[in-house]
């Protein structure tokens, strides 16, 4: 289902409810339930310096994967405590599975330069999953508290979780026995966060809305590694009752990672090397960013 099409079918529901209408930010209890449909995009850049003692050589390498998009479920929840307090909590779910298979046959040496017999090679089957899910709740504090307009600051408390992981099989051939392998990563962690929102209700039935939370993962046990989260949205909704509304936005997060590594091989005695030292840096950027739409309702 195309996101217009969502839209529009959240309206024509919508319109079933109580003409009545009144100001987003006055509800007690508000809930956003939300179809995004982000795409995602994951960069890896390494630099690292490898010495013999005498001479070094650094290399610097990256790339970027684009995962792709797929429609998540999203939602958020609002709890006026006062006039100027309030609880936010969001929750973002994203998962993607890519699967990819290279078929067999035979490969001539020939034609690569090299002289034997050709080789058969088995078919291969391998498959990849991405999974990350972010939850925070954080207290807010109106600074700026108008009939049009709020602005809140605050602090809370984000819960993170991202998995990866690949595995693959191999058919076998008439020398090579069928074989199978996976791998994979994962963390789930807690941190405290910044938070901030601005609310703009310029007619009785429009809300705009802007909010951005940013964690650095230094502040709790987020993961050993270095690095930070940003996230940002924009929102717009109409009320088309007291009790609901429909919304459309766009949001966008970034997780960064950085982790230093070291080691050492050698000595090649064969070929006269010693012992070659080398450390460096690894980042990860995980970009998940797109539109999303759905229906408000307000207690």
């Amino acid at each position: 289902m195309s996101m217009t099409r969502l839209v529009l079918g959240l309206c024509v529901a919508g319109a079933l409810f109580a003409p009545a209408a009144q100001a987003a930010d006055d509800d007690r209890f508000t809930v956003r339930l939300s179809a995004f449909q982000p795409e995602a995009s994951l960069r890896l850049r390494g630099t690292g310096t490898a010495t013999d003692g005498t001479d070094s050589e650094t290399v610097s390498e990256a790339g970027t994967l684009d995962i792709g998009r797929e429609t998540r479920p999203r939602g958020s929840v609002m709890f006026r405590m006062s006039e100027r307090q309030r609880l936010i909590g969001n929750l973002y779910d994203y998962e993607r599975n890519e699967g990819r298979d290279w078929g067999g046959g035979f490969v001539d040496p020939a034609d690569y330069g090299f002289e034997g017999d050709p080789v058969e090679i088995p078919e291969v089957s391998a498959d990849s999953q991405l999974k990350f899910r972010l939850a925070s709740l954080n207290y807010e504090f109106a600074v700026v508290n108008t009939e049009q307009f709020v602005w809140g600051l605050g602090a809370g408390i984000t819960h993170a979780r991202l998995e990866a992981g690949v595995s693959a099989t191999s058919s076998g051939t008439a020398e090579l026995d069928p074989e199978s392998t996976s791998a994979g990563w994962n963390k789930s962690e807690w941190s405290p966060n910044l938070h901030t929102r601005f609310a703009w209700q310029p007619t009785e039935k429009w809300v705009f809305s802007v909010e951005g939370q940013y964690l650095d993962t230094r502040w709790g046990d987020f993961t050993k590694e270095r690095g930070h989260f940003e996230r940002g949205g924009v929102l717009a909704e109409y009320r088309i009752s007291e009790r609901v509304g429909v919304h459309v936005g766009y949001d966008w997060f970034r997780l960064k990672l950085a982790d230093d590594f070291e080691g050492s091989v050698g000595p090649f005695e064969e070929a006269g090397v010693d012992q070659i030292n080398y450390a460096g840096t690894l980042t990860g950027t995980l970009k998940v960013h797109g539109p999303m739409a759905g229906i408000t309702f307000a207690f």
